[in-house]
């Protein structure tokens, strides 16, 4: 899958249709499940929802800029932590947990934002430390919950209401109730939608098989998400993102059924647009790469070595020290220098050197990672940046180099060792302090004897 930039109002569509695989992911992953373990709480079905809905709180936060102090269910979220006797540094810790699967997502999704990502670091902290401040008033007894569950309940309606498109039915998928936004963006009033079945908005290019697998779903009493296509009372289409729960009794029979839409329509169109553009301009793209590749090659790839140069090794630099320090990853590096390099071209002529050059490189390529950064730093030095290596696993790799290098026949040159200088990236250290220590390394190793490794590691 190939990267592609996504702005907030896209990633927040994202987050909602993947709602319940990314709360699933955080319940189950290992730092959230151990707290879940200390304190013997099992989640039901029905703290799942809240959880839910919480998350849809997150996602409405970080798409308007609003305050978690205006979502409805973060006091029912808080108080079910607070039965289980939750510390407000383990809600603090889960929170940051989610936050860390929602970069995972970003990541394995391939988004290229990094202004959406640091939005994301930031809301997610400001999030989580209010979180942690109004849970420490609940266990001090500063907040009551029964004085403020019932008032709490109507603006969590209140607001459902207001932000989406609400419709109730029987049981047999009659309108009993819709609010203004449903009638805002059908065309339809309230008295030409109550006592109707919902296939008065159907659109007639629905296939029957999403309406089949939504009442077979609601019908065994879970929650159905989907996006549906519906026509407004003039015939125009419009799409929204839906939600369809049924509502049980005392008795767990079903009384009613509740749907929350979200309109996306622009959205849809968007990519319905986007498509007939793509296809359009496919030709000519496939035009444009073809006389473009090769120069973009040459921009990026030295031409004696294959490698690539130092000005496309600056910009993946770049980009792995910034991916490493927002999402703390691992981050080593090698520069390796060939020993006494000057002396095979005064000996046997820079025709030789440059085959050796070209056999170097092509005997480390063959010993990399498809992840691992190779390029020609200059003259007779390389580097090599180690995405997701420890500073043990690169100092292997550079004494699997070294002795690869020092066995190998370099043809009219014959033997030739290396010297290499191995680190890993600091956490608080800068791209120029990281590789001048790096740098500083391999000087010692060519000070010290050649045809050696100095690294962090000693």
């Amino acid at each position: 899958m190939s990267k592609k930039i996504i702005e907030l109002k896209e990633f927040s569509y994202f987050l909602r249709i993947n709602r319940n695989d990314i709360i699933d992911k955080w319940l189950l992953c290992e730092s959230v499940e151990s707290v879940f373990v200390k304190h013997a709480m099992n989640i039901s079905d029905k703290d799942k929802k809240i959880f839910y809905d919480f998350f849809d709180c997150f996602i409405s936060v970080m798409q308007w800029k609003l305050t978690i102090a205006e979502c409805p269910i973060k006091m029912r979220f808080l108080q079910l932590l607070n039965n289980h006797y939750f510390t407000s540094f383990e809600l603090f810790h889960m929170f940051i947990a989610l936050k860390n699967i929602i970069a995972d997502v970003f990541y394995e999704e391939q988004f290229l934002s990094f202004s959406l990502v640091k939005d994301l670091e930031k809301v997610s902290l400001s999030i989580a430390s209010e979180l942690s401040e109004t849970y420490e008033q609940i266990q001090k007894n500063e907040i009551n919950f029964s004085n403020n569950h019932a008032n709490l309940l109507n603006e969590y309606k209140k607001a459902v209401d207001i932000s989406n498109i609400v419709s109730k039915s029987n049981t047999k998928g009659i309108i009993t109730y819709v609010n203004d936004k449903f009638c805002e963006i059908s065309g339809y009033n309230k008295s030409e939608l109550i006592g109707k079945p919902h296939s008065v908005v159907r659109h007639p290019m629905m296939p029957n098989s999403v309406f089949k697998d939504l009442w077979d779903t609601i019908k065994s009493k879970r929650a159905w998400h989907g996006v549906i296509t519906n026509m407004k009372k003039d015939g125009r289409k419009y799409v929204v993102d839906s939600t369809v729960i049924p509502i049980l009794d005392v008795d767990g029979d079903i009384v009613e059924y509740i749907a929350i839409r979200h309109d996306v329509t622009e959205f849809e169109e968007t990519k319905e647009q986007l498509t007939t553009l793509n296809m359009a301009m496919k030709n000519k793209v496939d035009e444009l790469y073809t006389m473009t590749a090769s120069l973009e090659e040459d921009a990026t790839i030295d031409s004696l070595t294959g490698a690539f140069n130092r000005a496309k090794f600056e910009k993946f630099f770049d980009y792995e020290i910034e991916k490493a320090q927002m999402r703390r990853n691992v981050l080593s590096m090698i520069i390796l220098d060939i020993d006494h390099f000057k002396m095979v071209n005064d000996t046997y002529g820079h025709h030789v050197g440059d085959e050796v050059l070209r056999g170097m490189s092509s005997l480390i390529s063959k010993n990399l990672k498809r992840v691992d950064i190779f390029a020609r730093w200059g003259g007779e030095e390389f580097v090599i940046l180690l995405p997701g290596t420890t500073i043990k696993g690169a100092k292997s790799l550079a004494e699997k180099l070294r002795e690869i290098i020092e066995v190998s026949d370099f043809s009219v040159a014959g033997k030739l060792t290396a010297s290499f200088g191995v680190g890993v990236h600091g956490v608080k250290e800068s791209k120029k302090e990281f590789f001048e220590r790096v740098d500083k390394y391999l000087y010692e190793a060519k000070k010290t004897g050649r045809n050696r490794v100095v690294s962090d590691e000693k």
